[in-house]
């Protein structure tokens, strides 16, 4: 864990393997209320070739978490900030649903810095019914609750966790949330973050950005759906619209997984995409 000066802001990051000395790195951008452990399964899979940096954005894991400046503009400058701070004059962008859009807006932003873009389960405008199906997520936020043992208990059950539950989500979740003075935990993430950063994705046009990046970019598509058979975040008709307007995209469509376990749940179809992708010349 490394302490690195964003753009106002000091940010958590995390390089997998520790003191890793491969030449080519990927840096992990992480989801709406997420934080950096999400990028663990995914460091396993790059973990002979690539070194994987993931960082905690603002207002989220232990981050600083500033009242207001929660846009994917501002998230650009972190992330600059952040492959300064590495000696990164170009690096592999992963962005999982928000974290997605921010890669996106940055390798339109900031071309000659982005070599490839790999986008999980993210990248485009969402539709309000999806953002729905994010409640739970987001309800949690400022929830106490009475031990760690209750809020892991809470996960588990959770309609697109349950039965898809592994050691990677229980990492993951164990990192999301502080303990207070009462034994009680509760996330991490500010609620007046996410409010802001919701107000502000929805005003986006994801979709302009499409056909303005330049560099090679593979999409990863999750089919199943999060409280219901169809709320998946991407549509297969979306995918491919969005592959078709990037002039070299290519998207992957992960059967058996949802907007989470598509990343945090080690599918082998995701490990070969992946690795394969980034080997290409």
């Amino acid at each position: 864990m490394v302490r690195v000066a964003g753009d106002g802001v000091t940010l958590v990051a995390h390089e997998w393997p520790a003191g890793s000395r491969a030449s080519k790195t990927v840096v992990g951008i992480h989801g709406l209320t997420a934080n950096h452990r999400c990028w663990a399964a995914m460091a396993e899979v790059l973990a002979s070739d690539f070194r994987l940096v993931s960082y905690d954005l603002r207002g989220r894991g232990d981050s600083e978490k500033p009242t207001t400046g929660y846009s994917l503009a501002i998230h650009g400058r972190d992330l600059a900030a952040l492959l300064d701070h590495l000696g990164l004059r170009s690096a592999v962008l992963a962005g999982h649903s928000l974290g997605a859009a921010i890669a996106l807006r940055f390798a339109v932003d900031h071309p000659t810095r982005v070599r490839r873009l790999v986008l999980i389960d993210g990248g485009l405008d969402v539709r309000a019914e999806v953002l729905d199906s994010l409640a739970p997520a987001i309800a949690r936020l400022g929830t106490e609750f009475p031990s760690l043992d209750a809020f892991l208990d809470r996960m588990r059950g959770l309609p697109m966790l349950a039965g898809r539950w592994n050691d990677a989500l229980e990492d993951y979740f164990r990192y999301d949330v502080e303990t207070l003075p009462s034994g009680a935990v509760r996330s991490k993430a500010a609620p007046t973050a996410i409010q802001e950063e919701l107000r502000n994705i929805q005003r986006e046009r994801l979709w302009t950005l499409h056909h303005r990046v330049r560099c090679p970019t593979l999409i990863l598509r999750a089919p199943d759906g999060l409280l219901t058979a169809t709320d998946c975040l991407m549509t297969r008709e979306e995918g491919l619209a969005m592959a078709a307007a990037m002039p070299k995209a290519k998207l992957v469509e992960i059967s058996g997984t949802n907007h989470y376990t598509v990343l945090m749940g080690r599918p082998p179809r995701v490990r070969a995409a992946v690795r394969a992708f980034l080997r290409e010349r």
